[in-house]
């Protein structure tokens, strides 16, 4: 896999090659992604997206982009790559046509699969907050690089994910008061919206209920959460050989768990709507101060 001058060429003296999306200059990894899925949405074995020229009605003009773009390029691609379903191969590099600079990303779907972002931009909604994260985490799993991942790769990705479709995104920041009620802890994945909290993800690496240690995130949520959210998550990436049986201790021990904030009732039933065996999803609902505050846990099967 090699892009090569000559190809590039000749698919710009066309519009109409399917596999080729000319773009003017784009580095914001969704927009990026959306790019890629329309460059591989066809037969051919490679897809292309080039920046620095324009679609006119029988071909495209070259205009040029700064040979300085492919220095800046390799972490939004990064990003824009991890937005899409499965991995797709992809290499980048800038080239000269017609005595200009053009930046080539050359994309590869070795596995032959449909490939999708699915994500939602409604930054308002609860409800697209979770279908986001949940997206993210489905692409995070079915990554084989992050089988062996600690925690903080994993945050970072989902972190990385989730600010790429828009949200405001702050990892590790430190909020609210620790475990010994002295210093600020460090909250794993802060959610902003026009600058005002808006939700935590808590995450912890699992490879059995180990109730102790679920107890210490499960607190440091609300420790965190100085504002009371309407909503937090807790996301565990579990390693076990036996999930099921992992899904009904772990669900057993939170229903029960004598949480900082009272608890009113558990709802298995949004389960039953996402339907996959290998993420487990429920939600505790809460009495905060007189108003009901709602704490998804997510349990995202690692292979």
């Amino acid at each position: 896999m090699m892009i090569d001058t000559t190809t590039i060429k000749t698919l710009l003296s066309t519009t109409n090659s399917k596999n080729l999306v000319g773009i003017g200059m784009e580095l914001k990894p969704y927009e990026l992604a959306l790019h890629m899925l329309q460059a591989l949405n066809n037969s051919e074995e490679n897809g292309y997206v080039v920046m620095g020229v324009e679609k006119l009605i029988n071909s495209y003009e070259i205009e040029g982009v700064s040979p300085t773009i492919s220095d800046r390029a390799k972490e939004p691609i990064s990003t824009a790559l991890s937005l899409i379903s499965h991995e797709v191969e992809a290499q980048f590099r800038n080239i000269i046509i017609d005595g200009k600079n053009i930046f080539v990303i050359m994309l590869k779907n070795n596995n032959n699969r449909s490939l999708s972002v699915g994500f939602i931009k409604d930054f308002n909604s609860q409800d697209a907050f979770v279908k986001n994260l949940i997206r993210a985490c489905l692409n995070l799993q079915a990554r084989k690089h992050y089988c062996k991942a600690n925690e903080d790769e994993r945050n970072d990705y989902i972190g990385d994910m989730l600010g790429a479709i828009g949200y405001n995104v702050k990892d590790q920041t430190r909020r609210g008061s620790s475990s010994t009620g002295k210093d600020s802890g460090e909250v794993d994945i802060f959610i902003s919206k026009d600058g005002l909290p808006f939700s935590i993800i808590e995450a912890m690496n699992l490879n059995s209920v180990n109730t102790n240690y679920i107890c210490k995130h499960l607190d440091k949520i609300y420790s965190y959460d100085t504002a009371g959210n309407k909503f937090n998550v807790c996301l565990s990436y579990v390693k076990v050989a036996d999930f099921d049986a992992f899904w009904k201790n772990y669900t057993a021990h939170v229903s029960s768990y004598k949480y900082p904030i009272s608890l009113l009732k558990t709802d298995m039933s949004i389960d039953d709507e996402y339907g996959y065996s290998e993420i487990k999803i429920m939600i505790t609902t809460h009495n905060r101060s007189g108003r009901e505050v709602s704490l998804y846990h997510i349990c995202v099967r690692i292979h």
